[in-house]
């Protein structure tokens, strides 16, 4: 599972058994999760405006790491993955308890869920670790009206196929979910490749896993002229884990074309990518490798300093002045001299030549349309366009 973290892991853990996803070496393909086929849990990724993060914030608390809807039971799960549990854990976890256990919390979610009506806790970590945790929950409960909490321990080793799931305490809404957990728990495969689910991933962890992908989409032997454009549409349904808010997702894609211009061009409207044709796969990989050992300010700061000849903006290119036969009988120096445009010299040439024919004299009241407009304006008009 390459770099993730013990944290990272057991939120990829959870995540795809309420998804259609199976292990595949280098993207999710499709198939029921259990938890997802069998009990109806579907994971959903819901955009938190800025109030709500300050909220949390101020109370100590922070977006659970995953959120399920059952919609039969009309349940809400949060889910909290915990892979050590300090000192510093236990104050911490003891406010996101107290937090999504309050009355502001199921404000925030009745909103978003409305037709649910129950708030469920699933607290996740791994062996021998649950029971701690319990124990350190079950004495906070003693003095506050806490929600409803079950203890999840799993049981998994890297390299391995299969992660086994158990409840150590509480119990379920869910009567079937229970006697499941009860008896013999459930298992999960967890793919191989990182998923997009977890909402604590930073973006050069996100830009990295989506860089990837596409990255082994242009590895392909061909590629057909329409498939080189990707779609916001076209990813998710090529990677069922991608879950978020179209606005996060086209965020995403932006950091990661910004970074990586060799992939090809960006829409920034629409979020559509353009395959470069002849692509530097090498170099697209290194770069990816890079991106994702940034941190969110290491991201902000390349960003900022990227140049635009590296985001792939179009400059305005003046081209050099060519000789041609006009330089045989226009008067020297005089474009050198700054004594008009190339039009209004033409003209007063063809006056010079002619002014006796009727012809060319229907020329002479032509207004030059460059003749008051500086090539410093014509840069800069053309700049703000483009910017």
């Amino acid at each position: 599972m390459g770099k993730m973290t013990p944290h990272e892991i057991l939120v990829h853990i959870i995540g795809s058994t309420t998804m259609n996803i199976v292990p595949f070496p280098s993207a999710p393909i499709a198939r029921s999760g259990v938890l997802l086929k069998d009990f109806g849990y579907a994971i959903r990724l819901p955009e938190f405006g800025e109030t709500i993060h300050e909220l949390m914030k101020r109370r100590g608390a922070k977006v659970p790491d995953l959120l399920l809807v059952n919609e039969k039971e009309k349940t809400l799960i949060a889910v909290e993955c915990k892979s050590d549990f300090t000192f510093e854990m236990e104050e911490r976890l003891s406010k996101q308890m107290e937090f999504y256990s309050s009355e502001d919390f199921k404000r925030i979610w009745k909103e978003m869920f409305p037709s649910l009506d129950n708030l469920e806790i699933w607290l996740v970590s791994y062996a021998n670790l649950g029971t701690k945790l319990a124990d350190f929950i079950r004495h906070q409960m003693k003095t506050e009206n806490l929600a409803n909490i079950v203890f999840w321990e799993v049981q998994f080793e890297r390299g391995r196929e299969e992660a086994q799931i158990k409840k150590v305490d509480g119990t379920h809404l869910d009567r079937k979910l229970d006697e499941q957990m009860e008896k013999v728990g459930i298992a999960s495969s967890p793919p191989r490749t990182q998923l997009l689910i977890d909402p604590t991933l930073k973006y050069g962890e996100r830009v990295f896993i989506i860089g990837r992908r596409i990255l082994g989409f242009m590895a392909t032997a061909y590629i057909e002229e329409k498939d080189r454009i990707i779609t916001l549409q076209d990813f998710r349904e090529k990677y069922p884990d991608t879950i978020m808010a179209d606005g996060e997702l086209k965020k995403c894609l932006k950091y990661l074309m910004t970074l990586v211009p060799k992939i090809g061009e960006y829409n920034s409207a629409t979020g559509e990518i353009t395959l470069a044709k002849r692509p530097s796969l090498d170099k697209i990989k290194t770069r990816l490798e890079n991106i994702q050992e940034m941190t969110d300010d290491d991201i902000k700061i390349e960003l900022a300093t990227t140049s635009k000849e590296e985001r792939g903006i179009i400059r305005l290119k003046h081209p050099k002045s060519q000789g041609t036969k006009l330089d045989n009988w226009l008067p020297k120096g005089s474009i050198s001299q700054g004594s008009g445009s190339m039009s209004t010299l033409f003209i007063r040439r063809i006056r010079h030549l002619n002014k006796n024919d009727g012809f060319f004299s229907r020329f002479a009241n032509i207004p030059d349309p460059c003749a008051n407009f500086a090539e410093n304006d014509v840069s800069e008009s053309y700049n703000n366009m483009v910017n």
